[in-house]
């Protein structure tokens, strides 16, 4: 076994105790239940994919934060906290309009693909440009 796979076994072997010790933002155990509760298949998670989990929630909350930091109101709402959060919400939503505008793309293509062909058909081969 090579130094590097016995170095990733002992990251792999700490303890939880241990990795309260790294100062997480936010409790591992749960970060990790939350991620095993959306996986459909039966997976192992690695200590760096629970950390990195753990750190990225972090920087978004930070990120949210900062962005109701601006807010004039002395008292933060729920409005607040959503408008703030808005980006992350939306995530999803400008996936699903960036599949439907390659859909329309690729249906576009496909019929200009067609008029090309038909095109082609309809030119006597003299007449063809050299290719």
């Amino acid at each position: 076994m090579s130094e590097e796979e016995q170095a990733a076994q002992a990251e792999e072997e700490i303890p939880e105790s241990e990795e309260e010790a790294l100062k997480l933002p936010f409790p591992n155990a749960r970060v990790v239940a939350i991620i095993k509760e959306n996986l459909k298949n039966e997976h192992q998670l690695k200590r760096d994919v629970k950390v990195g989990a753990n750190e990225l929630l972090a920087a978004i909350l930070a990120d949210i934060s900062q962005s109701m930091d601006k807010e004039e109101y002395f008292t933060l709402s729920v409005e607040h906290f959503n408008k703030a959060a808005r980006k992350y919400r939306e995530i999803a939503l400008n996936q699903k309009r960036i599949r439907k505008i390659q859909k329309v793309l690729e249906k576009q293509r496909a019929e200009l693909d067609e008029i090309v062909t038909e095109i082609e058909l309809e030119v006597p081969p003299e007449s063809q440009p050299n290719q």
